[in-house]
């Protein structure tokens, strides 16, 4: 039963941290700019020539992974808890890692072996014994799949010291200094022994001990030589005081230097409803940092909140000056475009000119509201059956969905076959 416990222990671990990894995905132009330099960086030290995609998840716990489609997974919450730049690069590193030495379709080999030789069997007992209140049949199966779980156990521990070292060779390719990586694993460790994962219950963890990763660390600590990027750094002090201003967690602001601490108690000043208080903080700092478009944003966002969307719209276009493809500012704009007394030519204008979004962000319900409004505006009927089918699409039967992309693809609109076309690849 000892053995029993310790698994179902660590299966409930595995599950709680899964489940509560896949949260809302967060988009923000800022982080993910920063994020995909990152990951540049890593790539071309590493020759990776394979796209590397990633997920921002709004979730305050510390944590990055790779799932089975080898997209990488970041927490809100190790972003909030790094105390620089070269604490996420290490983790991306580890992620990408795992993307590049194979071993998510290897894990899905041993999984898959696992399951075909005693796995379902096991579950089904387990299942059984539950209903039926008698555990003691479990005792004959658990011993008999104890190989199978230390087996899979033990190669997970070894993939993730691969993917250490990994994150580590790369650090030591960039010359970059990986202290800030052991202050986080030391914050990560604490923050499970206060939920109650014991030290003893690392052992049948998929992790190493956290004890073996910062010796590991400090073994390849031999490369003095420190680029530090000092324009990532600021930039993540920023991406960091903004995550820590809109998180519910209890993070001391004190904590933070200036400005990124005014920055963090501007945006929970907004929270909290204290508007003026928090333009007045931000104000101060977008004199201070007149270069950072981004700003502008969190200042558009915070009108926004408010209820001030005019004025937030002019702050989301002087955005855009800075970065036009920050597609998620020019998305809030085309929302808020008031359409009602627009000439035919004005309305058309509008059209042709947000077709990007359209394609690009497929499934956004604002956008192809605004589309469907356009488009009854402009009385294009085709694009009016269109969008009231996809937007209806969801309570359709298969068949019935088939034959309309089939009658839709008699269109002439090059425009229109693109959308079926992203329609088609979506539902397959």
């Amino acid at each position: 039963m000892v053995v029993l416990k310790k698994i179902l222990v660590f299966i409930l671990f595995f599950y709680l941290s899964s489940k509560n990894s896949f949260a809302s995905q967060i988009l923000d132009y800022e982080t993910e700019k920063l994020i995909y330099d990152i990951i540049a960086d890593i790539k071309k030290v590493n020759k990776i020539k394979k796209k590397i995609f990633f997920r921002i998840n709004d979730n305050d716990e510390i944590n990055a992974f790779v799932d089975e489609t080898n997209t990488v997974h970041i927490n809100s919450g190790l972003i909030q808890y790094s105390d620089d730049y070269v604490a996420l690069l290490s983790v991306l590193a580890h992620e990408i890692g795992h993307i590049d030495l194979n071993h998510v379709s290897v894990r899905k080999k041993v999984l898959e072996d696992n399951k075909r030789n005693n796995d379902l069997t096991l579950l089904t007992v387990i299942a059984g014994s539950f209903m039926t209140q008698r555990p003691e049949f479990i005792q004959g199966s658990i011993v008999s799949s104890a190989a199978i779980s230390n087996r899979y156990i033990n190669f997970s521990k070894e993939q993730e010291i691969e993917a250490d070292i990994y994150a580590l060779k790369t650090l030591t390719l960039l010359n970059t200094n990986s202290n800030s990586v052991i202050n986080l694993l030391k914050t990560i460790e604490q923050k499970l022994l206060e939920k109650g994962f014991s030290k003893d219950m690392q052992r049948i963890s998929t992790h190493p001990y956290f004890k073996d990763r910062v010796q590991l660390i400090k073994f390849f600590e031999k490369n003095k030589n420190n680029n530090f990027n000092d324009d990532y750094n600021q930039r993540f002090n920023f991406i960091k005081a903004k995550f820590i201003g809109y998180s519910n967690i209890n993070y001391k602001l004190s904590d933070l230097e200036e400005p990124f601490k005014t920055y963090a108690k501007s945006i929970r000043y907004s929270k909290n409803g204290d508007l003026k208080m928090s333009l007045k903080n931000l104000n101060n700092i977008i004199k201070q940092n007149s270069k950072n478009g981004f700003l502008l944003e969190t200042k558009a966002d915070i009108l926004f909140s408010h209820g001030f969307t005019k004025e937030a719209v002019k702050f989301y276009k002087k955005n855009l000056k800075y970065y036009p493809y920050n597609f998620y500012a020019k998305i809030r704009i085309f929302e808020n475009i008031k359409t009602e007394n627009l000439s035919e030519y004005e309305l058309m204008t509008i059209f042709q000119e947000n077709k990007d979004l359209l394609f690009r962000y497929f499934n956004n319900k604002n956008v192809l509201f605004k589309y469907q409004k356009l488009s009854k505006q402009l009385k294009k009927i085709e694009w009016i059956n269109f969008l009231n089918f996809y937007l209806e699409i969801g309570n359709m039967e298969s068949s019935d969905i088939n034959k309309k992309i089939l009658s839709f693809k008699e269109t002439k609109d090059k425009d229109l076959l693109k959308l079926l076309g992203l329609l088609e690849n979506k539902i397959s």
